[in-house]
């Protein structure tokens, strides 16, 4: 009688845990930790774990306040927007979910000098896909748990075993070239199962790659190029994410992406974005179309969604003391958006640098994009520098043909240059067939 009584207190105890842990488990909270002393006091955190919106939620920290809990359709997912005041002291800030706690981590700002310098005129950009470059860890090239499990040095789509030692290891040659930046195509994880080498794919916003290191080796690196007296760049997409995106499974909000059916793929056009007499059907068509069906597109209209790109760059600023930020497919998103994210980049980092890639055909097309109120355009995007492929584009025909079949194709560009304010743009010369570019910001 004994023995059975104890077997039924166990047997309940653990059917109390498991009825507890699938009511309300947090799985993840992103941002996975923040910083006290920031210029902005507010922090948005998206919280994750099966039936979590059930839970009551609280917070008992000094200088923190927990303003609102907002519940989403999904019962998965909580956003929780939260006051962090000037003065909060670091430490751990437990959640509160019911009976289960959850310590979130608060440290304070860092602010080392010799970090988040940005990137001027003087500088020599030297553009590295890390997954081409250097294998200095073969024992990461093949992750078992990863989809991709094809390495092939032989393929231009297969994963080649590149990754961050490699380019660590490689620090001195890259010095002695003359660089004094360094920008790597996105280096976060990008599990998807074939062709996702080049970093654009993101399934992971807060994890690098296993591929190609980890999140402290990254933050190694930044701090072996500052020691070196090289800069850094990092590669930021928002205007998209990877089909095998972990969310992607189970969206937090039916409107988190923008609709394949109602707008299947992208014109590419920036110029219904440009004009203001462009129908609405070309101008969302631009901005919300899908540039690859392996590409699901972010609904940056989504104040939720905005909230959780932003806060990911200054993340990473903040994380690894990165100098400036190349955006990838910038005029695809919402241009107030945009301003917005710029804004809040530079309130809390205002020596970063911004630039923006900007392919597009057209020195007056490049010039709608650059930073300022260039062409009378009614807002200021705050970004520091446009990619001016119109100038590269004369540069290498210039290379490769005779005086006769350039000479009046890069004289023109460079006089239009002096329309666009040269010193916001950046300009990239390729050297087929290698992987890499040089770019420097044009003066």
């Amino acid at each position: 009688m004994k023995y059975k009584t104890i077997t039924s207190l166990i047997l309940m105890f653990l059917t109390l845990s498991c009825a507890h842990s699938e009511n309300s488990s947090v799985q993840r909270i992103d941002p996975p930790y923040w910083w006290t002393g920031m210029s902005n006091p507010h922090l948005q955190l998206m919280v994750y774990g099966k039936n979590i919106s059930a839970s009551s939620v609280s917070v008992d920290y000094p200088g923190v306040t927990l303003q609102q809990v907002h519940r989403m359709d999904n019962a998965n997912y909580l956003f929780l927007d939260i006051t962090i005041r000037p003065g909060t002291p670091a430490g751990t800030l437990p959640i509160n979910f019911g009976d289960y706690t959850f310590n979130y981590r608060l440290y304070p700002k860092p602010r080392k000098q010799g970090r988040n310098r940005g990137i001027n005129s003087e500088d020599l950009v030297y553009l590295i896909m890390p997954d081409r470059f250097a294998n200095g860890d073969p024992e990461n090239d093949l992750i078992p748990s990863m989809q991709e499990m094809v390495l092939s040095r032989d393929s231009m789509y297969y994963r080649h075993g590149g990754d961050l030692q490699g380019i660590i290891d490689h620090l001195d040659y890259i010095e002695e070239l003359g660089v004094t930046t360094i920008w790597c195509t996105p280096e976060v994880e990008n599990d998807q199962p074939v062709t996702s080498y080049h970093g654009y794919s993101v399934t992971d916003h807060y994890q690098i790659d296993p591929r190609l290191g980890s999140n402290r080796l990254y933050e190694q690196y930044v701090s072996l190029c500052h020691q070196k007296g090289i800069k850094v760049i990092k590669d930021v997409v928002l205007n998209h994410i990877g089909s095998e995106h972990w969310m992607l499974k189970d969206l937090p909000m039916d409107d988190w992406l923008n609709d394949p059916v109602k707008y299947p793929k992208s014109t590419y056009n920036c110029e219904p974005v440009m004009d203001p007499y462009a129908a609405q059907k070309d101008r969302q068509t631009t901005l919300k179309g899908w540039i690859h069906h392996s590409m699901p597109d972010l609904n940056n209209d989504n104040e939720f969604v905005q909230k959780y790109l932003t806060q990911n760059t200054i993340w990473w600023l903040a994380f690894a003391g990165i100098d400036g930020i190349r955006f990838d497919t910038y005029f695809y998103n919402n241009p107030q958006y945009l301003v917005h994210w710029a804004s809040r980049v530079k309130e809390e980092f205002p020596e970063v640098t911004i630039l923006a890639e900007t392919w597009v055909n057209g020195m007056t097309k490049q010039a709608w994009f650059s930073g300022g109120n260039t062409v009378n355009r009614g807002l200021d995007t705050h970004i520091d520098g446009i990619t001016d492929f119109r100038l590269r584009e004369a540069i290498i025909k210039m290379l490769n043909q005779s005086p006769d079949q350039w000479r009046n194709k890069l004289t023109p560009n460079v006089a239009m240059n002096l329309y666009m304010q040269p010193w916001r743009e950046i300009s990239s010369i390729s050297l087929p067939p290698a992987t890499w570019l040089f770019w420097t910001i044009m003066t």
